[in-house]
């Protein structure tokens, strides 16, 4: 498992569960089964399957980019 943690300010790290929630819906829409954790809910938990090929781990990483560029 790997996680992703949004912040307002990468100096500060002010956790910005807004644009967490942009995201969540953005890879929802991309077809992504992701999790949502921390404190102030801006962490995203990625937990592959252990079965998982490294064309599907391509194809996520794809998803998350649009997913990232449309909440950026």
């Amino acid at each position: 498992m790997t996680a992703m943690e949004f912040v307002k300010d990468r100096a500060t790290k002010e956790p910005d569960a807004p644009r967490t929630t942009a995201f969540m819906e953005a890879a929802k829409a991309e077809g992504l089964l992701l999790g949502r954790a921390g404190f102030w809910d801006n962490v995203i938990r990625f937990g592959p399957s252990l079965l998982v090929t490294a064309e599907e781990v391509d194809d996520a990483v794809a998803r998350v980019g649009r997913a990232c560029a449309e909440v950026d």
